[in-house]
């Protein structure tokens, strides 16, 4: 825009000065000595016809030559290196050939006298009192030149006023087209100003046309891949509806999923009547969570219309209108058929596994440790460690079967916790310790940020420890060498967090609310080849939620994550809590 605003003002300025003397003065120097020059042409016609004039042949010619002089000058000047402000030679110079013409041809009896208003015109049309000056001084000069040379003489008072008043009258005469060519000029100015400003306009439409076809044809592209894509998606139910639950927007993925057409369901079915009736009591209870802003993903159980039921993971999030005002919900549903048939094979392998591992590994750790104890065969070096590593993955292999009975044991209902009032911080301090070796073998630096008070609450301080234990131990495995990990303790009036926050790998956010499910491995686990099963987190979360409490993960890849363990402050009651 503002080069545009440039070149509109460059316009503007060299319309200016073509318009500097009005429309006479936006002729080209050749076209205006032309008047002069057939002046001149009709003048030398005169002279050669039988009208009788007074000649002096030396004086028309000198004449005649300097009006060519001139033209050939108007001719040579717009295409030289001179500056502009010359072209009023041209002119200057006809004023001296026409007072030669008068002086040769009877001097104040001339009948040529009438061709200096020519160049009178031509000087006076251009802007300034300059204008006025040169013009006046060229009729007087031209006037008075054939008294001067001796040609003509004053022999009556009628010539003498002659002699004043018609330099006056043409000097008025000048100071009249001087001051019409400037009205004329500013009007030319501004006529070209909105001329530029026309264009300027012209110019932004155009481009603002360009602009919105190019938009048009965006949103058209846009359209026509939504509608390719809300096509494409089969295998999730897409359903919008108003405030009230009213059903606005069916894909095709609801329509396979559910069995009611696009026709059916529009503006006909309500949300809740996708819904069990023992699951769900109304609308306002299923979209509570999505009102508040909060993200909403939960586990419901749908009804097909022939009747049939099928278990659904389903986030619901508010629809918003151009103002920005609550205009209704929608409701992204995915078959979770599969995936909790799955789960229970998982359940029930690990069950079986379990309990079918257990036994051997705890006689293969029993045989080990009795061929370290006996004395009468003492094992060589290399044997001893060769059994050191038997002893090491069998321990493993015990712990990971305990990690899988823990779970089954939560998921049947006996896990039990027993609250004991116990001091959070040298809990904390031994989690540090257990795993301070670990961190400095892996060039982890463990930083606490624990305090040196006392801090009493009633948890399980076995289990507890066990949960702290999970997370410091992921954070150690997640961080890379030189990194660093904290463990912290946060007190407000009606919780207490423990804090481990790393500067690891991180962990995507699309994966943040899996962290807890069994087996489940992040991204960056497996692209840096971090070694787990996926049961921690699941262990912790369980027995977090058997003390009341809650866990807070945060995480952005690349920078590290921060999970807290958040405990409410009243006691639990009873002897055990149940999950």
């Amino acid at each position: 825009m503002e080069r545009q605003r440039k070149a509109a003002t460059v316009r503007v300025a060299a319309a200016s000065r073509r318009h500097r003397g009005g429309s006479f003065g936006s002729w080209s120097p050749l076209l205006k000595q032309v008047a002069a020059l057939v002046g001149f042409v009709l003048a030398n016609l005169v002279l050669l016809s039988p009208v009788v004039v007074e000649v002096v042949p030396a004086l028309v010619i000198a004449a005649d030559a300097l009006v060519l002089a001139a033209a050939a000058f108007a001719f040579v000047l717009p295409r030289s290196t001179l500056n502009p402000a010359w072209e009023l030679a041209v002119p200057v110079v006809t004023f001296a050939a026409v007072a030669l013409l008068r002086v040769g041809t009877g001097g104040q009896a001339s009948p040529f006298a009438a061709l200096m208003v020519i160049p009178l015109v031509w000087i006076a049309s251009e802007p300034g009192v300059r204008s006025v000056v040169i013009a006046a001084v060229g009729v007087v000069v031209t006037i008075c030149l054939p008294f001067f040379v001796g040609v003509s003489a004053v022999t009556s008072p009628a010539d003498a006023v002659r002699l004043v008043f018609t330099p006056m009258a043409f000097t008025i005469a000048a100071v009249l087209i001087n001051q019409i060519a400037r009205v004329v000029n500013r009007r030319v100015q501004q006529l070209e100003e909105l001329n530029a400003e026309r264009d300027r306009l012209v110019e932004t439409l155009e481009r603002a046309n360009r602009a919105a076809r190019k938009r048009e044809l965006q949103a058209i592209n846009a359209n026509a891949l939504l509608d390719g894509v809300w096509n494409d998606i089969t295998g999730h139910a897409i359903i919008g509806t108003d405030r009230s639950g009213l059903v606005t927007v069916w894909n095709p993925g609801a329509a396979s999923l559910l069995g009611y057409t696009a026709e059916e369901a529009i503006a006909r079915l309500n949300i809740t009547e996708l819904h069990r009736r023992d699951e769900l009591r109304d609308f306002a209870g299923l979209v509570g969570t999505a009102r508040s802003g909060l993200r909403d993903v939960r586990d419901w159980t749908y009804s097909r219309k022939d009747g049939t039921v099928f278990p659904a993971q389903v986030s619901i999030a508010e629809r918003l209108d151009e103002e920005g005002e609550p205009a209704g919900f929608v409701f992204v549903a995915t078959d979770e058929t599969d995936a909790k048939e799955i789960e229970r094979l998982k359940d029930e392998f690990a069950g079986l596994i379990s309990h079918e591992l257990r036994t051997p590994l705890s006689s293969i750790l029993g045989y080990v440790e009795l061929l370290r104890s006996d004395d009468d065969e003492p094992l060589t070096r290399q044997q001893d460690k060769y059994l050191g590593v038997v002893e090491r993955n069998a321990r493993r292999l015990l712990q990971l079967v305990g990690d899988l009975l823990f779970t089954a044991q939560v998921d049947s209902g006996g896990f039990r916790v027993r609250p004991v009032p116990t001091d959070l911080p040298t809990v904390l301090r031994a989690a540090l310790e257990s795993a301070r070796p670990v961190a400095e073998s892996a060039g982890v630096e463990l930083r606490s940020d624990v305090g040196e008070g006392e801090l009493r609450l009633g948890v399980d301080p076995v289990r507890l420890g066990q949960a702290v234990d999970n997370i410091l131990s992921n954070a150690v495995k997640f961080t890379p060498r030189g990194g660093s990990v904290t463990v912290g303790l946060e007190s407000a009036p009606d919780e207490v967090r423990i804090v481990v926050a790393d500067t690891g790998y991180g962990i995507a956010e699309h994966e943040l609310h899996r962290l807890s499910e069994r087996f489940f491995r992040a991204g960056t686990a497996t692209k840096n080849a971090v070694q787990g099963v996926g049961l921690g987190l699941t262990i912790t979360k369980a027995i977090v939620t058997a003390h009341g409490g809650r866990i807070d993960i945060s995480s952005v890849l690349g920078e590290g994550t921060s999970i807290a363990i958040a405990l409410p402050r009243a006691s639990i009651s009873g002897s055990a809590a149940r999950r």
